[in-house]
């Protein structure tokens, strides 16, 4: 059995399309205004839990700092 998490054929999400192609333009936007570090005094710990679906054993925790100093260049 296969998970399809928007659905299949005639009931599938009729968002699917728009979802799939703003996902990279999200992940890029934060990505690119900000400047990403870990709290002090830790590691990233590649450990995982497993179970129907592998998770972290430890979530990621990481500061986002803006990049750019004037706040109306973040505007659109």
């Amino acid at each position: 059995m296969e998970f399809y998490p928007f659905g299949y054929g005639k009931r599938s999400c009729a968002g699917i399309a728009l979802a799939e192609r703003m996902l990279m333009f999200i992940l890029a936007s934060l990505l690119h205004s900000f400047e990403w570090e870990l709290p002090k005094d830790s590691v990233i710990d590649f450990k995982e839990k497993f179970g129907i679906v592998n998770k972290k054993l430890n979530p990621l925790v990481a500061i986002p700092t803006p990049s750019l100093s004037n706040s109306d260049l973040y505007l659109a």
